[in-house]
């Protein structure tokens, strides 16, 4: 059985991991409203200590990358959106102390969503790292929250989707039709700071830029997304309680493996690429520091994404049988049941007698 025919199995695969229409204009709908809210909200609470505020936001993560799937095992698995709202510096100093400014702009925010959570039967919380809607049990909505210096801060824009009319200003103010949106990579790449919940029991700041990262994977071409939403596909069936490695680690790892296989070539079609991107994690010794493990940061090679030691171990028995099953030398239809048993019923059993299909995944011209 030839790859291409396999790829036949990985291109059908991929399309039952797409998010539903429903999905989408549900996290669409939760966008503009959210966005709405926020600035109104801010706007006015901010008014009220005699300077008005208007945030800015931009979206982030698997929905800026374009990686999103449809989760295996709800709720513990779920689509998910990130949306960061961005405040100048310069509130956040205007008379408090850094640890109160971070639990105010929560505080203001969960005062604000709270009541939309409400109206709209979602689920709202404070987390960690941002603030989280559960808009039902298979999707949710984060809102992580920035502060940026005053001389950046006009620079951040949403990146407006096509059926937000600039026109009926609904869901933006004036100032944002008084020039052209910003790029990821016009952002500055180490003064954007994130308000996160510390042992100590209040949130703080700490200095996290989304910018490298989403201007890194934004680039990546469709063979790329490929490759990370079956790795993501494979690791959600093989975690199905949802205590499993990061999507950003496991795309950290494609690239790293990439960045060593692409000196002997480039690979033909997903099968060959898969293969030795689950190689690569079968036989990779990562750095063990307090218990945690750490793959080089695509976007920046001073940084590091992390994954606890044990789950990685775990990663690495996975992927060695994930990687004996795709170079098996048996039938077609064998073939594809020993993928099954890594990814999953929605791998498909392909017939021997099959056509080939002709909308197979196009050849990959950069690894990584």
């Amino acid at each position: 059985m030839s790859a291409k025919v396999l790829n036949d199995g990985f291109t059908e695969y991929l399309k039952k991991l797409e998010v539903t229409q429903d999905i989408k204009d549900l996290l669409e709908e939760a966008r503009l409203k959210v966005k709405d809210a926020l600035k109104k909200g801010i706007v006015k609470e901010t008014l009220k200590k005699g300077n008005a505020v208007s945030p800015r936001f931009m979206r982030q993560g698997s929905a800026g990358y374009r990686t999103q799937n449809m989760p295996l095992n709800p709720p513990k698995q779920q689509v998910d959106f990130d949306y960061g709202c961005y405040l100048p510096l310069s509130y956040h100093k205007d008379g408090a102390e850094p640890e109160d400014a971070a639990d105010d702009f929560f505080d203001m925010v969960d005062s604000i969503l709270s009541p939309l959570a409400k109206q709209n039967d979602w689920t709202a919380k404070k987390g960690k790292k941002s603030y989280s809607l559960v808009l039902r049990e298979d999707v949710h909505f984060d809102v992580p929250l920035y502060s940026v210096p005053d001389d950046e801060y006009k620079r951040i824009r949403d990146m407006r989707p096509a059926n937000e009319s600039v026109a009926t200003g609904m869901f933006s103010d004036g100032a944002d039709h008084e020039e052209p949106d910003a790029t990821w990579d016009e952002l500055p790449t180490k003064s954007i700071m994130l308000a996160y919940f510390d042992e100590s029991g209040h949130y703080k700041w700490r200095a996290s830029d989304p910018r490298k990262l989403n201007v890194y994977f934004m680039g990546k071409s469709d063979e790329n997304r490929a490759i990370y939403r079956i790795l993501k596909g494979w690791r959600d069936y093989n975690w199905q309680d949802g205590k499993a490695p990061s999507s950003i680690f496991m795309m950290s790892l494609a690239e790293a493996a990439n960045e060593r296989y692409e000196k002997t070539g480039f690979f033909s079609n997903i099968e060959e690429e898969l293969v030795e991107v689950l190689k690569f994690i079968a036989t990779t010794t990562l750095p063990i520091k307090e218990s945690k493990v750490s793959v080089k940061n695509p976007a920046d090679a001073n940084d590091g994404i992390k994954c606890d030691a044990d789950v990685y171990r775990k990663l690495k028995q996975h992927a060695s049988g994930f990687t004996d099953a795709l170079k098996a030398w048996c039938p077609l239809q064998n073939r594809c049941k020993r993928v099954v048993a890594h990814l999953g019923d929605r791998f498909p059993v392909i017939e021997e007698n099959r056509t080939t299909n002709t909308i197979a995944p196009k050849p990959t011209s950069r690894a990584g």
